[in-house]
């Protein structure tokens, strides 16, 4: 006469996966909303990182030719396209919505550098999403 021998197989249960994808589901709930803000805070670091880098270039460009650029040149004069070792920025900085940063000029001779934010549009009234450098002396 054969001999059943009886083998286990050892693994999970529905139930015990049911439990474990509950706790992960509740876990998400509380962690999900902490990750997801992060990219509007890496834009905004970026942004604030670009103004620092033309502000520097800006103060350099003064500092060899007496004076900013002018609203006419930009912030095309600050990169140099034949020596990126002779201009004072490698390239053109770009928002991370991939505008182009703008520069405004006032009356007592200071500068702001300007991003359109995330519509894209530059709004003089102040009431939209732009971001406005403090003011560059």
């Amino acid at each position: 006469m054969k001999k059943y021998v009886e083998t286990r197989v050892n693994g999970f249960t529905l139930i015990e996966i049911l439990v474990a994808l509950t706790i992960i589901g509740v876990l998400l709930t509380f962690v999900a909303p902490l990750v997801l803000n992060r990219p509007d805070q890496a834009r905004n670091l970026k942004v604030k990182n670009d103004f620092s880098a033309i502000e520097t270039a800006m103060i350099l460009y003064r500092l060899d030719n007496g004076r900013f650029p002018n609203s006419d040149e930009g912030l095309k004069i600050l990169v140099n396209k034949e020596n990126a070792s002779e201009g004072y920025l490698a390239r053109a900085p770009i928002d991370p919505w991939g505008n182009s940063y703008k520069l405004y000029f006032d009356a007592s001779g200071s500068v702001q550098i300007r991003s359109a934010g995330p519509d894209g549009v530059f709004d003089e009234t102040g009431n939209s999403d732009d971001t406005i450098s403090k003011k560059i002396q």
